[in-house]
């Protein structure tokens, strides 16, 4: 009976690592509208992007980005890596930016399917979701492990 439940156990710890090494690697998708003519982008441009120093691709259409709502580990994992700042230096940079007068952070929405609904909705919209939440009706233009 006890090799038993010994090997019950070892078959669910292996599961459960399994799972989790799957959520691990789903990684960030920065997604856009679906007639988004830019084409894939990089990191340093989604970067400009999110930090308001670019506002438009290169065809001129104006950009307009969204995020998850603070506190949320997917947009933790896309500012850290893809911003490449934790979440108190992405509320100082803003913080900074309002006081001078140089642009406003961007709004949020609760989840993931909001995200993708309100991308969805115009051209030169950006957001970003886990990579596991893509569907078909938004582009996904990088994907960050």
């Amino acid at each position: 009976m006890n090799q038993t439940r010994l090997k019950y156990g070892q078959w669910l710890a292996a599961c459960l690592l399994f799972c989790l090494m799957s959520v691990a690697q789903a990684g960030v998708a920065v997604i856009g509208h679906s007639g988004n003519a830019a084409g894939n982008l990089t990191k340093h441009q989604v970067k400009d992007f999110y930090l308001g120093k670019v506002t438009a691709f290169n065809d001129g259409t104006p950009v307009a980005v969204i995020d998850l709502p603070d506190g949320n580990a997917v947009r933790d994992e896309f500012y850290s890596k893809v911003v490449g700042k934790k979440k108190a230096q992405v509320q100082a940079y803003w913080a900074k930016r309002i006081f001078t007068g140089k642009g406003t952070p961007p709004k949020s929405l609760d989840d993931a399917a909001a995200v993708k609904k309100w991308v969805a909705g115009k051209p030169g919209r950006l957001g970003y979701v886990d990579s596991s939440a893509v569907d078909d009706s938004v582009s996904v233009l990088l994907t960050i492990q």
